[in-house]
């Protein structure tokens, strides 16, 4: 049975910038897919369940930042470590550009098919 979602996602590489708070040094991934409630990062470096991080997205000309919950994590071909994570803490600009964004985005992806 296919997973329905609330919220739609998107296929979408962009950097991310996050820190985790069970390891606070500063690390660099990108998005693998987004949503208006979550993203899938690609990271080299293992995040835990439960983990929070604080994430920042480079969606040029904006950077999104928000603190996420790490709900799943996974390895993709090749054994690099990929993580699904739920947004908690987003500001309403971010959370309306976000929208925006994926908007577009989605715009794009329906135009390239048709």
């Amino acid at each position: 049975m296919a997973e329905k979602r609330a919220y739609p996602r998107v296929k979408a590489s962009y950097p991310v910038l996050y820190t985790s708070h069970v390891y606070p040094r500063l690390k660099v991934g990108s998005t693998i897919d987004l949503s208006l409630r979550g993203a899938t990062i690609e990271t080299p470096f293992s995040l835990i369940p439960g983990e929070t991080i604080e994430i920042s997205i480079a969606l040029t000309p904006q950077v999104i930042k928000c603190r996420g919950r790490v709900v799943s994590t996974f390895s993709l071909e090749g054994g690099r470590p990929a993580a699904g994570v739920e947004f908690e803490d987003i500001s309403k600009h971010d959370g309306l550009y976000l929208g925006e964004y994926i908007s577009y985005l989605m715009d794009e992806e329906e135009s390239e098919k048709g």
